[in-house]
């Protein structure tokens, strides 16, 4: 047993060792939640420095016949990867083996699953609240989910003991572990991650295309704080805001709405609809921070 009461896993595998796969495979390590870590990542820069940092015992480019000892897989890949992964990993995969990840949109997912293919593959879908605009396994940390939420997103089909072994994981790892359906998480997270990473591009995008020479490099810190999640990586977004496209064009809308009444009060110099405005975000978001 673990300090933390939970049974390690014999074997351990992690597929994509970026900051999320790379954090976790850290914590399970320090926290000896695996005897063993097996790691897989396409990427050849990637994985000089998973092989620098002693992040995995096992490391290859791609899943192999190695897999097959692993008791649990956490997919920590983009969510456009995920179908292409699956059909890598399939083959290699033990019988009893858990499949689990970490991607930030579950729909999709849950739908490549439901193919006669994956019937009895043992999945449960997960998202840990946690992260960085710095990404590679460069960007891993110790303790990154600690304290954080993680949201498990079973199916009707999924098993008790899957998610009850996946919960106990990520317990383990600090988090604060609760359930929703893929649906329900999708659209939340349009709202509360997806729009707002958007905004940030747009953002500073909208600021950079300023007349007003070198505009960017006037800005105190309250821009650097608003827009740091747009130094995330832009291929993983991209791929984040299309496979969520529905979701996020209905909070598009709703923020273009918002944005209209503040232009319209701005236009009319009308203050106090502003300020009615204005107070009604700041109590908005104090209510959230108390």
């Amino acid at each position: 047993m673990s300090s933390s009461g939970f049974k390690p896993f014999g074997a351990l595998a992690v597929v994509g060792l970026g900051l999320i796969g790379g954090s976790f495979a850290r914590d399970v390590r320090r926290l000896g939640l695996a005897q063993q870590l097996i790691g897989y990542d396409i990427n050849a820069a990637y994985r000089k420095e998973i092989c620098s940092q002693n992040l995995v015992d096992y490391l290859a480019a791609a899943p192999d016949e190695k897999l097959g000892e692993a008791e649990l897989v956490l997919l920590a890949v983009p969510v456009k990867a995920f179908a292409e992964v699956l059909t890598q990993i399939r083959p290699h995969l033990s019988a009893s083996a858990i499949v689990t990840d970490a991607g930030s949109v579950k729909s999709p997912l849950l739908k490549i699953m439901s193919a006669p293919e994956y019937a009895e593959m043992r999945y449960v879908g997960g998202h840990p609240i946690a992260g960085s605009e710095n990404f590679g396994p460069c960007a891993a940390q110790e303790k990154l989910f600690s304290g954080k939420r993680f949201i498990l997103t079973p199916s009707a089909k999924t098993e008790y003991d899957v998610v009850e072994r996946v919960r106990g994981l990520w317990e383990s790892l600090g988090a604060a572990v609760s359930e929703m359906d893929a649906e329900t998480h999708d659209k939340m997270f349009a709202s509360v991650s997806h729009l707002p990473h958007l905004l940030a591009y747009a953002s500073i995008q909208a600021i950079a295309n300023s007349e007003t020479p070198d505009v960017l490099g006037h800005s105190g810190a309250g821009l650097k704080d608003f827009s740091r999640i747009a130094s995330s990586s832009p291929e993983m977004w991209a791929d984040i805001f299309l496979e969520n496209s529905h979701n996020l064009l209905l909070r598009i809308n709703t923020f273009k709405n918002a944005l209209a009444a503040l232009e319209d009060a701005v236009r009319d110099k009308d203050k106090q609809k502003l300020v009615e405005l204005l107070t009604q975000a700041k109590n908005e978001r104090d209510r959230w921070m108390s």
